[in-house]
């Protein structure tokens, strides 16, 4: 009887165990397991592997690594093909990828981090925090003849909340058809800097070129996150660079994360690619860049980036750290009791703020497109997904409702595969 009666309360005293460990806010950690215990089905995701090997073999990509996790469960976690085509070196998941703009998303986290500790709020006018900005021209037209801008102030201030939202009329500037020439003139370092100049410089040259539109009047993809980066250097006090690696990369142990890459490392930077008029694969050379993206430089993660340092396009990554740092979003701000953001702040980075496009399925957040209306959305992601992708043809997303993260790296750009959204489709096809 004694036995049975100290046998119950033992098990009570577990049960009471976990519930306290479950109502304390623990939250899910991030750990290797099987597909079943994610909730994925392995016959079905080995439907993924032969999507990739398809590509690879169309010549769509050289190689790539994917990654799923589920519930914490890191259910899939593959690389196919060459890192390298012409040295035959085999793609693994310890290859390090150019992740373009899907560094926009970490600076925002970072940006958001000065946010929670009260240094602005997102009406807080821009040019508060960088002078620069105060009194900004609004682009009218272009003066072929004197080679000048035609502009006109700007109604409105730019607002923090314009900013985390590419609706400050900041944009890229080789992207804007009225002027380009005069934008080009600048010499900014839109992406992957030569390290020629500070990212003090380069914002102000920045600041001195005409907004392609009003403050909050419209959405213009742009370099607003880079911006953000010397929001955080002036609010601060540290380097962008440093900054992020000492309060979002080393805290979360994304250890093959940042905006360099060691000497030691750099064989594992996996090669980028491009498309030649016959649709062949080719190295994406300097000249590459030269011709499609000016002012930017392919080898800049071998610089120091305490120099400059850009958050809208520069970071390096691997898939698992990338999404190692997106389950501390599914986890609300935390991952294995460390603390990044609070959960109201995640839950406004996902809120969908603006519409950008006519697509009456998907909003802005902050820095990441939201799916915000089901039945317009023809795709199985649930609602409130939100995500983004890079330049090299790499993709992101995360479903808040499945607790479901992915990632998927590729090094190409020009691509016209559809290997990405295929990606989606099977992932969630999988789901049991």
């Amino acid at each position: 009887m004694k036995k049975t009666l100290l046998t119950s309360i033992s098990i009570l005293m577990l049960s009471f165990g976990c519930q306290t460990q479950e109502q304390s806010g623990v939250k899910e950690v991030f750990s290797e397991g099987s597909p079943g215990a994610a909730g994925l089905i392995p016959e079905r995701l080995n439907r993924i592997d032969q999507a990739i090997e398809a590509a690879i073999k169309n010549g769509e990509v050289a190689g790539t690594v994917a990654i799923i996790a589920k519930d914490g469960v890191i259910a899939y976690h593959k690389a196919f093909g060459k890192s390298d085509m012409e040295t035959g070196k085999e793609m693994n998941t310890s290859n390090l990828f150019r992740i373009a703009s899907m560094s926009k998303l970490m600076t925002t986290v970072g940006a958001l981090i000065l946010f929670e500790k009260g240094y602005y709020d997102l009406d807080t006018k821009l040019s508060d925090i960088l002078p620069e900005f105060q009194d900004p021209d609004v682009l009218k037209g272009w003066d072929e003849k004197s080679k000048t801008f035609i502009t006109t102030k700007a109604k409105s201030p730019i607002r923090m909340k314009h900013v985390f939202t590419h609706t400050s009329g900041i944009g890229y500037p080789g992207s804007n058809p009225i002027g380009r020439e005069g934008y080009m003139e600048a010499e900014i370092q839109s992406g992957w800097p030569n390290m020629e100049i500070t990212l003090e410089e380069n914002i102000k040259r920045l600041a001195a070129l005409p907004l392609a539109h009003e403050p909050g009047e419209k959405w213009t993809y742009g370099m607003g996150m880079d911006v953000l980066g010397r929001v955080i250097e002036v609010l601060d006090g540290r380097p962008f660079a440093q900054f992020m690696e000492e309060e979002v990369f080393e805290p979360l142990e994304l250890k093959d994360t940042g905006f360099e890459v060691s000497e030691k490392d750099w064989n594992r930077v996996a090669q980028v690619y491009t498309t030649d008029d016959a649709g062949k694969l080719v190295v994406y050379t300097q000249e590459t860049f030269d011709k499609l993206s000016p002012n930017n430089y392919k080898n800049w993660w071998k610089k120091d980036a305490n120099i400059i340092a850009n958050g809208g396009a520069g970071i390096i990554t691997t898939a698992y750290d990338y999404a190692r740092f997106l389950q501390m979003l599914v986890n609300d701000g935390e991952l294995n009791s460390v603390r990044i953001l609070g959960r109201k702040t995640v839950e406004l980075l996902r809120r969908p703020l603006f519409k950008p496009y006519e697509d009456e399925s998907t909003d802005f957040g902050l820095s990441v497109y939201v799916i915000s209306n089901m039945s317009e959305a023809y795709s199985p992601k649930s609602i409130g997904t939100y995500g983004w992708g890079g330049y090299f043809f790499t993709s992101f997303w995360i479903d808040p409702q499945e607790k479901l993260v992915a990632v998927i790296m590729n090094q190409v750009n020009p691509s016209k595969s559809n290997l990405n959204n295929k990606f989606v489709t099977l992932t969630y096809s999988a789901i049991e």
